[in-house]
């Protein structure tokens, strides 16, 4: 029930920016529909932020804002005369290729998320690897959003803001925290949130691809190419086990299929876009609004009216606040591609001059993440220069995470030049090619795998436009193209066969590299969160130790219990020598034999509950007895076969 609630409580929240989409390309066109769709939500979460930050939020308020945003968007509309871009008609060939497309995402994400947080017959819950690095990290984001502080606290130091892009979690944060009790499951919410996102970036790079080529099926036919057979990676793993000789499916089952480029040769790493559909759709989210601004693009170029072109603006402003990084990419892809149109027309300034203000409402979103606080020390993180994982083979790592896709992108972009279609794929091309230059050029200390993923899924969300140049075009390098894509596809297909089926697989419990495939939350561990989230207070500080679990259940606490640690290690934050601080204090706090260090030292800490379980009687047995025996500064609060839980006096 509750995850059909929340998808239409989804749609309610694209509907604010339909009547800029209509206005845009008109109502009888998918892309109106598209772009308005990915404007709405955007316009959803300042609606929501808005309230948050008022410090009313309620149910009431967050449905009176959003009925003011849509308000406010048809008004601002309403003298408009749509469509005020002209783009070719759509038909009912184009809907039935668009549908056909979208069906991809069903397929996709259907049978890991059916399998995600299974519960067997004793009641042990299954989460597998990778959902608990981004997805249940982004349990604890969207936790951290309901409780309704802004900016949002830091859930392993709550003195501090949360420094991270969480404007995706407006709206399951707000649901689950204001909404009737069918919406309050945060799992839930996240994944039919996700699941609309999927279905959002599916059609949005459809759309971009059919703006610069509109012809239904070979667009549909690369769309399907880009979201299933970009990577070499699966066929180059079953080509090397077979040449060992071992069993195939269990060597299969212990590979991190998408990562072989870095596993086995050290090289970038490159995910592709059905992760995008499983575990990072906050990113998803940057990407479908950035593509609606290249949609204007593709469409219009520099001849784009200042009406479009301030669309294009509010689309790069809301890719910048669901990620700066991606939204930066985007704008400047889109100011190149403006530029260099309107230096080659009859009018170079006055279109140069029109263009210009889409910079406004870009540099208003990137304004909002800054007062916000989002960012925090990052920009001052990256390094430039070919470092790293980028200077290991860089084009064999390239040509293996990406080839399959890239190869036919090529063939289409010479086939276009041929035939005079390259102009509408200007912003497309230079996104790929700024994509491919940051990704071995720019690097995130602390993080060295960062700004690939970011910067590969960039190219492939902009490939299927060249793609679909080729698949259009004639004679000889019609030809060409379509061997080129089967020729893809056989080499590619293999890597999301295995992902897929890796991602559902929650009956491989064997130890991964530093961490199990499939993570546990047993029963006995569940009871003792779900009592915190019962019998303490939302902003209570929960306490365990974060060193000796290192990438287990960091964050079981804020994920499971929603509720928040003095300290902790995230693996999604960037790092801070606080981090590392604070959890050695805790460390001390356990290890220690003196009750009253312990306590001063969680008093100090502003710590509110310790938990322990197997990890930290393993890792301090010696420091265990303290917390029985000192009622004075530890009382027992919680206890079964397997945690205790004890409140700081």
């Amino acid at each position: 029930m509750g995850i059909f609630l929340y998808a239409g409580l989804y749609l309610l929240a694209l509907a604010p920016g339909l009547p800029v989409g209509f206005v845009l390309f008109g109502r009888r066109h998918a892309a109106g529909w598209v772009v308005g769709a990915a404007l709405g939500y955007f316009f959803t979460a300042i609606a929501l932020w808005a309230v948050i930050a008022s410090g009313h939020p309620s149910a009431i308020a967050f449905a009176l804002a959003w009925a003011a945003v849509t308000t406010i968007a048809w008004a601002v509309v309403r003298p408009a005369k749509a469509p005020i871009v002209a783009v070719p008609a759509w038909t009912r060939r184009d809907t039935a290729a668009l549908l056909v497309t979208l069906l991809l995402v069903p397929a996709i994400t259907g049978p890991p998320f059916a399998k995600l947080g299974a519960t067997d017959a004793d009641g042990n819950r299954y989460y597998r690897a990778y959902f608990t690095a981004d997805f249940v990290w982004h349990m604890a984001v969207t936790a951290e959003i309901k409780k309704f502080a802004m900016p949002p606290r830091n859930m392993f130091m709550p003195h501090r803001p949360l420094h991270y892009y969480w404007a995706y979690f407006l709206l399951p944060g707000s649901a689950a925290g204001a909404g009737p009790r069918a919406l309050a499951n945060v799992e839930t919410d996240l994944v039919a949130n996700a699941i609309g996102t999927a279905f959002l970036l599916t059609a949005s790079i459809f759309i971009v691809a059919w703006m610069a080529i509109p012809r239904a099926w070979p667009v549909a036919a690369a769309v399907a190419l880009a979201v299933t057979a970009s990577s070499a990676e699966g066929l180059v793993a079953v080509i090397s086990i077979l040449r060992r000789g071992g069993p195939m499916m269990p060597a299969l089952r212990d590979l991190n299929i998408d990562a072989i480029s870095n596993w086995w040769f050290g090289g970038l790493r490159v995910d592709g876009l059905v992760r995008c559909f499983w575990w990072v759709p906050q990113h998803s989210m940057a990407y479908v609004l950035g593509l609606g601004a290249l949609s204007i693009a593709a469409s219009a170029g520099s001849a784009a009216p200042l009406a479009a072109c301030a669309i294009a603006g509010l689309c790069l402003a809301g890719s910048i606040a669901f990620n700066p990084f991606v939204g930066a990419l985007f704008a400047v892809a889109w100011g190149a591609a403006a530029l260099i149109d309107a230096v080659r027309s009859p009018e170079p300034l006055a279109r140069i001059a029109r263009g210009s203000t889409a910079a406004v409402p870009a540099a208003a979103g990137l304004a909002w993440c800054l007062v916000n606080q989002m960012t925090g020390g990052a920009h001052g993180m990256l390094q430039f220069g070919l470092l790293g994982n980028a200077r290991h083979s860089p084009i064999f790592n390239l040509l293996l995470s990406l080839g399959p896709a890239l190869i036919p992108a090529g063939v289409g972009f010479v086939a276009a030049c041929r035939l005079g279609r390259a102009r509408s794929l200007t912003s497309a091309a230079l996104l790929i090619v700024l994509s491919l230059c940051v990704m071995h050029l720019v690097v995130l200390t602390g993080d060295l795998s960062w700004v690939g993923f970011r910067a590969g899924q960039l190219v492939l969300i902009t490939v299927p436009g060249l793609i679909a140049a080729g698949l259009s075009g004639a004679g000889a390098w019609k030809r060409v193209a379509i061997v080129a894509v089967v020729a893809a596809v056989c080499v590619g297909l293999p890597t999301t066969i295995v992902d897929v089926y890796n991602a559902q697989d929650i009956g491989n419990l064997s130890e991964g590299p530093g961490f199990p495939w499939t993570q546990v939350v047993d029963r006995q561990q569940a009871a003792a969160l779900d009592w915190l989230r019962r019998a303490t207070r939302a902003t209570d500080t929960i306490q365990l130790d974060a060193i000796a679990r290192d990438e287990t259940t960091w964050s079981i606490i804020p994920s499971f219990a929603e509720r928040r640690q003095a300290a902790g290690t995230p693996r999604t934050l960037v790092e801070d020598p606080e981090y590392q601080e604070r959890s050695g204090r805790v460390r001390t706090m356990y290890a220690t034999g003196s009750a009253r260090e312990a306590w001063e030292i969680a008093r100090a800490l502003r710590v509110d509950y310790v938990w322990i379980d197997e990890v930290e009687r393993a890792a301090y047995a010696s420091g265990m007895a303290k917390f029985e025996t000192s009622p004075q500064y530890f009382v027992p609060a919680f206890r079964n076969a397997r945690v205790a839980i004890y409140r700081v006096k």
